[in-house]
């Protein structure tokens, strides 16, 4: 993927946040974090380090960590890919699965990875 490409990509984020389903920036992001928030307590309660500290900085727990962020967020990412390929087609008339993937993991990924590893660590310093 050259840079050109991804220039093109964000143009057409850009284009998404206005009109139809843009409803889905506030939805699905707020989805991705109460299933963080969830996780987070999980992990806390497990006595686990946050998932952002386990996915960056200890590599034998990072095949471990993706594997579960993925299982909590399989259903929502599809979701999220699937409802950003309509609006391309719909609002853009093209499709570019890039696209999708990125706004996609963006809208939940992200927050997700977020929310669960500060849920974590409020849980744990609470607890001490």
């Amino acid at each position: 993927m050259t840079l050109a490409t991804l220039g093109q990509v964000g143009e057409r984020i850009s284009e998404r946040f206005t009109g139809p389903g843009h409803l889905r920036f506030i939805i699905q992001p707020l989805v991705a974090v109460l299933l963080g928030i969830r996780d987070g307590r999980l992990d806390a309660k497990a006595g686990v380090p946050p998932y952002l500290y386990r996915m960056l900085l200890e590599p034998e727990q990072r095949r471990a960590a993706l594997r579960g962020g993925l299982q909590a967020l399989v259903k929502p990412l599809v979701i999220a890919v699937v409802m950003d390929g309509i609006i391309q087609v719909y609002v853009l008339r093209q499709f570019s699965l890039v696209g999708a993937l990125l706004v996609g993991g963006l809208l939940v990924g992200l927050p997700y990875a977020l929310a669960r590893s500060v849920t974590n660590r409020l849980a744990q310093r609470r607890s001490q």
